[in-house]
């Protein structure tokens, strides 16, 4: 055997006992990683659904209100008053209103630089009580994160009206829109128009006030 094929018979040994050497650990790897647990994890794909806020065992809501009132012939001043709320069904209310207004001169006065009611006078005061039948029930979006129970309510009923040194009975007609921001709470948004007899400088007139108000509420 010469020396040339002494040295490939070598290397050919050498090579046979690294890719054996290589193998091996390969099959090692490999049994390891077959004996290792493959854990799968699946989502929760359920998505609860939103429970907006409703009136429910609650039946009375307590609460005040501002917005602007338009007496006739005068000006558009500032209001504020309390109501009491009675749900009867779910479709039906009854409600009791108290509100206060003091009217600023109007036109006719400043143009003749004269008043023409006393200092007391300019107080509109009412007292009314009412009825509301629900026509409109839904879903109001007022964020991009929630919505919430809603209703309109057609409103009309009776009461009672002091100005201009006169104390009449008054119809009332109306609208009522209503949102629940929570179990506990709901907020209104009312128009009104107060309609009653005036007597006015030694003249009887049917007038037609119009109010505008934004309302909270607690519910109990």
């Amino acid at each position: 055997m010469n020396y040339l094929t002494k040295n490939l018979l070598q290397f050919s040994a050498a090579l046979i006992i690294c890719g054996l050497s290589s193998s091996h650990a390969l099959a090692q790897d490999a049994s390891e990683q077959t004996r290792k647990p493959v854990r799968v994890v699946i989502p929760d794909k359920r998505v609860d659904a939103a429970q907006p806020a409703t009136i429910d065992t609650e039946k009375f809501e307590l609460g005040a209100y501002v917005g602007m009132l338009s007496v006739a012939d005068f000006n558009t001043n500032l209001v504020t008053g309390f109501s009491l709320t009675y749900h009867i069904t779910r479709d039906w209310l009854a409600q009791v209103q108290m509100g206060q207004s003091t009217v600023s001169r109007a036109t006719f006065e400043d143009i003749a630089d004269a008043n023409f009611l006393a200092d007391g006078e300019y107080d509109f005061t009412y007292t009314t009580l009412s009825g509301g039948y629900r026509i409109a029930h839904g879903r109001s979006f007022l964020s991009t994160k929630g919505k919430y129970d809603s209703a309109i309510y057609l409103l009309a009923g009776v009461g009672n009206i002091e100005f201009a040194g006169n104390s009449a009975a008054s119809g009332l007609l109306g609208l009522s829109y209503r949102v629940v921001p929570t179990d506990w709470m709901t907020i209104n948004l009312d128009f009104k128009n107060h309609l009653f007899e005036r007597e006015f400088l030694d003249t009887t007139s049917q007038t037609m006030n119009n109010e505008l108000n934004i309302g909270v509420n607690v519910l109990f």
